[in-house]
């Protein structure tokens, strides 16, 4: 598979109380950048690695900190109208998220997706406590948008989603919602995919 280079520790802060922690800790306050790789992953991986599976629409983000010591800024994203394909079937859920802005710090995660109150996500998630939960980092993150015959399906670059093989995801341009496939169809693909192959 091809391996993807993601950087994911680009950590900035800002404000007067990042510079009372730099001095009192000895740390030094300029941004720092650790590099890892995400292995690339297909169509067939983010269904067999995820342990939740569902369509949700984002209620709320809230910044929090991730530790009793103030060291780590953490994002909730709660989601709900939701369809479960694997997981649930809970009304709700919360995924954390590494980084956030909080009491003026903000702290970025190269890679970690963003997200916004009110817009629709097909999920593929861990369900442990990671720096994304999302298979792949962020790969197994697409986004449901308006189609001229119904809601159709968007990877996480916006590029439209025009096909499922048994393996790979097709995509074709950005944001083009005329050739997207349908969410319908995603969905009866992931499933489809998750079925147990029947043996001889």
């Amino acid at each position: 598979m091809e391996a993807v280079p993601v950087t994911i520790g680009t950590v900035a802060r800002r404000g007067a109380r990042a510079a009372v922690l730099a001095l009192l800790f000895g740390v030094v306050a300029a941004p720092r950048a650790e590099a890892t790789t995400v292995i690339a992953k297909d169509f067939s991986a983010l269904c067999a690695e995820a342990e939740l599976i569902f369509v949700g629409t984002v209620a709320s983000t809230e910044a929090r900190w991730s530790d009793p010591q103030r060291q780590a800024i953490e994002t909730v994203v709660t989601f709900t109208d939701l369809t479960w394909l694997r997981g649930g079937p809970q009304a709700q859920v919360e995924l954390r998220f590494g980084g956030g802005e909080l009491e003026g710090l903000h702290e970025a995660v190269a890679g970690v997706p963003q997200f916004t109150v009110g817009e629709r996500r097909v999920v593929f998630a861990h369900a442990g406590h990671l720096v994304s939960p999302i298979v792949g980092f962020n790969q197994g993150l697409f986004r449901v948008v308006d189609g001229a015959d119904g809601p159709v399906v968007l990877d996480a670059d916006g590029k439209a989603v025009t096909g499922v093989g048994r393996a790979a995801l097709q995509r074709g341009a950005v944001d083009d919602r005329g050739a997207a496939l349908p969410l319908d169809a995603f969905l009866a693909r992931v499933r489809a995919q998750m079925a147990p192959v029947p043996t001889p």
